[in-house]
């Protein structure tokens, strides 16, 4: 699965275009992954720990039951952004709810995130997914405006987790 695009640019809209590759993470992405997800540790003030980054997005390139990783390139093939999703299941659905774990870019602004996860969804469909599930920080009020904009709402339940 790959998907091309080409974006407004943001410094003459509608005229300066950037050129963009979606496709499926190979085991050739890892090393250039590990950066990325750090620069997303950092900014949603995550803990860095650069072993368990390696250990999980390894585990999304190599099993894929685990769930799947699109990457986004530039034009030069240079890895910008990625989105992580961790498979689940669901008796209140009846079947397969996904988690978009983490989703990435950089520059930010550009429609890449909106495009990455319409891809994301366009897999998921593909793997007859059900619904999608993700979190934000409650800070991030940038991420909420766009996954609202891209038709996610805000529901009642409360996530919870417990380090084993």
């Amino acid at each position: 699965m790959i998907f091309s695009c080409s974006l407004p640019g943001q410094s003459t809209p509608n005229v300066e275009r950037v050129s963009i590759t979606i496709r499926q993470a190979a085991q050739s992405d890892l090393e250039g992954l590990i950066p990325l997800c750090v620069e997303y540790c950092i900014s949603d003030g995550h803990a860095v720990n650069e072993d368990l980054i390696r250990s999980g997005v390894a585990g999304l390139i190599d099993d894929r039951s685990n769930g799947f990783m699109l990457v986004a390139c530039d034009e030069h093939g240079t890895l910008i952004g990625y989105a992580a999703v961790s498979t689940g299941w669901s008796i209140e659905i009846g079947g397969a709810d996904y988690v978009l774990d983490e989703l990435f870019v950089q520059p930010q602004g550009e429609g890449i995130g909106r495009q990455l996860v319409a891809a994301v969804e366009h897999r998921c469909v593909e793997l007859g997914v059900r619904r999608i599930f993700l979190e934000t920080e409650k800070e991030n009020e940038r991420a909420r405006s766009l996954y609202r904009r891209l038709g996610f709402a805000e529901d009642d339940s409360v996530w919870m987790s417990k380090e084993l």
